[in-house]
């Protein structure tokens, strides 16, 4: 049962929380691992993360796209540990190698914020900080305790980064890991690691987990958790054919689910609706293209021509006739047709993402008849002087010179020489006779 608005105490705007009955905004983007949807690839890639942290293995890898929840996964394995376990994240992978460790000694509680930045670790070095992080490890081990390090957009950091990080899982004591070690990345940091600097690292990866997109009904599942997490009364608040876009737009990444979902809640809440339709939800999408595209997707009616009829309807832009009955609208520029499903498509960012346009009329044209009746005219006779001079030149070339014959002599065959005698023979083996000279008359 969706609540009537309420006026905030600030005098503004009611929030849609307050509208649709929830606790809080369940479609934030946070990393709270009460949200977490555990479809099939989540599900696997918990369990292998699990299992290797508990088994003290020293270096995991978990990869995945953009916004699939890499960053919520690790934290809902952190929070499976329990609580002896001590957990570092590092978010920023451009950092040099001594701010990362303060970062590791900050989130493992050895440091607050001051002393890091006007404390005695303000100044120190790699060596120094080392030292503090393994004298913190070795303090562990009796106490039955882990450290684990979580290295988001690892696929950022360059090799004598990513090769620090192996240094640091080196630790250990009594064949155990002291430091446990979690790289988080995209895809391509499996190919990263597969380059000649990071072989050592890449064969002391224990575990290789990833994440995929969620698949269409994993999406309508999605939605359904979350506003159930955040306090719906109604799981319906979402219609099935809204469910669809948000598949379809959102490729079954979890981040752009939420972005799309929160804003079409928006839209609902200022339309007074409780129930979440396709159009709304074609709203939100057109909203978050931003307000460049909005204006431009404002209707612009085309007043009737002169001598028409005054109602005559003309269809708009981005419309298909399907000949009977009303046009089918279409996504501008696409060509993706609403009613369609479209995996082909490819939306890299929803900043960059142009939702479809509903009843966008042409812009009304400025150019009259006769100025492009004159266009053509200049066209044809531009066309057909540049054929009459093509013609002419070919027609009146002059021709080559021809090349008077020769003639060919023909000689008579040379005599063969004199077959010699017998005698002339002899002589010639004796030296007393030649072929050139005949006999010698010495």
């Amino acid at each position: 049962m969706v609540q009537a608005p309420t006026e905030p105490s600030d005098g503004g705007e009611p929030l849609y929380e307050a509208f649709y009955g929830l606790r809080e905004q369940p479609f934030a983007l946070s990393t709270d691992p009460k949200f977490i949807f555990w479809s099939a690839s989540h599900r696997r890639a918990f369990d292998d993360l699990l299992v290797g942290l508990r088994r003290r293995e020293g270096l995991l890898l978990l990869t995945g796209e953009t916004g699939t929840g890499k960053t919520t996964l690790c934290r809902a394995v952190i929070d499976a540990l329990g609580h002896r376990t001590f957990s570092a994240l590092v978010l920023n992978p451009y950092m040099a190698g001594t701010e990362v460790l303060r970062v590791i000694l900050r989130d493992f509680g050895l440091v607050s914020r001051d002393e890091i930045r006007r404390g005695s670790l303000a100044r120190a070095d790699a060596p120094h900080l080392l030292d503090t992080l393994e004298g913190f490890l070795r303090s562990l081990v009796p106490l039955d305790a882990r450290a684990v390090v979580i290295v988001d957009e690892a696929q950022s950091l360059s090799p004598e980064a990513l090769d620090q990080v192996r240094m640091l899982g080196a630790y250990e004591e009594d064949g155990q890991r002291l430091l446990q070690i979690v790289l988080c990345g995209q895809p391509g940091l499996l190919n990263t690691l597969k380059t000649d600097p990071l072989r050592a690292l890449n064969e002391r990866i224990t575990r290789r987990a990833g994440l995929n997109p969620l698949l269409a009904p994993e999406v309508d599942g999605y939605v359904r958790h979350r506003l159930s997490v955040a306090g719906a009364n109604s799981s319906a608040v979402f219609a099935p054919e809204a469910l669809r876009l948000i598949a379809e737009y959102s490729r079954g990444l979890p981040r752009r689910i939420n972005v799309l979902c929160d804003r079409a809640l928006d839209e609902g809440r200022h339309g007074s609706s409780g129930l979440i339709t396709a159009d709304t939800m074609k709203r939100a999408a057109r909203s978050l293209a931003g307000p460049t595209t909005a204006a431009s997707s404002v209707d612009t009616a085309e007043p009737p021509a002169a001598g028409g009829p005054a109602n005559e309807v003309r269809p708009s832009r981005g419309a298909v006739p399907t000949g009977p009955g009303p046009p089918r609208l279409v996504a501008p520029l696409s060509g993706i047709a609403l009613d369609e499903p479209t995996p082909q498509a490819d939306f890299s960012s929803l900043e960059s993402f142009e939702p479809p346009v509903e009843d966008e009329a042409p812009p009304p044209s400025h150019r009259p008849a006769t100025v492009l009746l004159g266009t053509g005219a200049v066209l044809v006779a531009t066309a057909l002087a540049a054929g009459y001079y093509a013609w002419t030149v070919v027609s009146e070339a002059r021709r080559l010179p021809e090349v008077p014959r020769a003639h060919l002599f023909v000689s008579a065959p040379a005599a063969p020489p004199p077959v010699p005698s017998d005698d002339q023979i002899k002589d010639l083996l004796e030296g007393r006779w030649s072929v050139d000279g005949g006999r010698d008359t010495r």
